[in-house]
């Protein structure tokens, strides 16, 4: 069960709580369901992936089937698939709604069998990231380390390169799509190019449909927030950058965030999981930082300091004030708020003093009010109707007929919690 979250606490995380010995590569939480955030997959250098509960600081399960170091991690949206890919040149993905034979079960989780693998995508070049799309599990989208996407559907058993729909363009020459995202709502992919122009594709047609010049450099990663109306991009002119996205899909700057003194490099990026904060993992060689900067505003409002080891990867709890980060050493660190006596939070008009002070009472403080008028307020008060059901329609979402439903999936989250009572 979720932990009811206190609204007067810190949005943000202070210091490293927890180290998870392992030897990661990429970290995700999963970030959606009635168990969002619970879980933490891992891959790891050596190949394997490995799920933590991010509770008890225990391994869940642990999946081999790589040979090579795993490049990314991404949840289906219901939790019962995981994709990994790596440098081995295949993107795998799992369901973990299959537990391992009890006899490989001991104290110490070992690899599960192979019946927990559903497919195993091979591609002609280390795959850098592979993501699922947003309402298919079937759907996944491909970036290799070549400069090339590759849109998957394993329903058609097709793999369609981006690149040749846009042969002979010379604003997107051979070779030059570096990365690419699914929005979150489905309908549109963004990839970017290492010439600074970000693409908006149609996954249904792959045909480009808007062309925006983001910067005068190389695209190195995108990432949208939970809403999907900010998208910030990473740059190899070492600035992040925050745009804002319409319901048609149109992009505004927003901000620009970068490390004017040190021009550190960013090896991840983010937002957190309310979209309120910006998370820029630094790649500076000499330590370990999380830079966390206000969406809005563009203030930088904490520089998490850790370790003295680079980082390389991290990923922000979708309803938590936490952080994974991951280190070269491979090991995984949890930041987390420390969580005071806050005696304000149990009656809003209760202020807390370090000393005395001197009182001014104002002027009608203490005056009477009319017994009448107040029950009448309070009735009147009583009677307004607040509508928490209905969803928030100002973000894009996909239209009616996508072709991601043209062929559900099986994505249901009961299937990865076979052993949990939830009554």
């Amino acid at each position: 069960m979720q932990q009811l979250l206190n609204p007067f606490a810190q949005k943000y995380p202070d210091a490293v709580d927890a180290t998870l010995p392992t030897s990661a590569s990429c970290a995700r939480f999963n970030p959606s369901g009635p168990f969002a955030g619970h879980y933490l997959a891992t891959g790891e250098l050596d190949g394997l992936v490995q799920v933590w509960d991010v509770e008890t600081r225990g391994i869940a399960r642990v999946l081999e089937g790589h040979v090579r170091a795993v490049s990314s991690i991404s949840w289906s949206r219901n939790n019962r698939y995981l994709v990994s890919s790596s440098l081995d040149s295949t993107a795998i993905i799992w369901d973990l709604s299959v537990l391992p034979t009890p006899s490989l079960l001991p104290q110490t989780p070992v690899a599960g069998p192979s019946t927990s693998r559903v497919e195993t995508i091979r591609f002609d070049a280390p795959v850098a990231s592979a993501v699922f799309h947003p309402r298919n599990s079937k759907i996944i989208l491909a970036s290799l380390t070549c400069n090339d996407v590759v849109l998957v559907d394993l329903r058609t058993k097709t793999k369609n390169r981006l690149e040749d729909v846009m042969e002979g363009d010379e604003s997107v020459p051979k070779g030059s799509l570096a990365c690419a995202v699914f929005s979150p709502c489905g309908s549109r992919i963004y990839a970017g190019t290492t010439r600074g122009l970000l693409l908006i594709i149609d996954p249904a047609t792959r045909l480009v449909t808007q062309r925006v010049e983001i910067a005068t450099s190389g695209i190195r990663q995108l990432a949208f927030d939970p809403s999907g109306r900010y998208l910030i991009t990473s740059s190899t002119d070492r600035a992040l950058r925050v745009l804002f996205c319409d319901p048609l899909g149109n992009l505004f700057p927003s901000h620009r965030f970068q490390d004017a003194v040190s021009r550190t490099p960013w090896h991840a990026a983010g937002f957190s999981g309310d979209g309120e904060y910006v998370m820029g993992g630094a790649g500076n060689k000499a330590g370990h930082n999380v830079y966390v900067w206000d969406r809005d505003s563009g203030v930088l409002v904490k520089v998490l300091e850790g370790p003295k080891e680079p980082l390389v990867d991290c990923d922000w709890h979708p309803t938590r004030p936490v952080i994974a980060s991951v280190g070269t050493s491979g090991e995984v660190h949890i930041w987390q708020t420390s969580s005071p006596d806050n005696w304000s939070a149990f009656a809003p008009g209760f202020e807390e003093l370090e000393e005395n002070v001197d009182y001014d009472e104002r002027e009608d403080e203490f005056d009477i009010e009319d017994e009448t008028d107040f029950q009448r307020r309070m009735d009147a008060e009583e009677d307004l109707l607040i509508d928490v059901l209905t969803p928030d329609q100002s973000f894009p979402r996909a239209p009616e007929s996508s072709f991601a439903d043209e062929e559900p999936d099986d994505d249901t989250w009961e299937g990865f919690y076979p052993s949990l009572d939830l009554e």
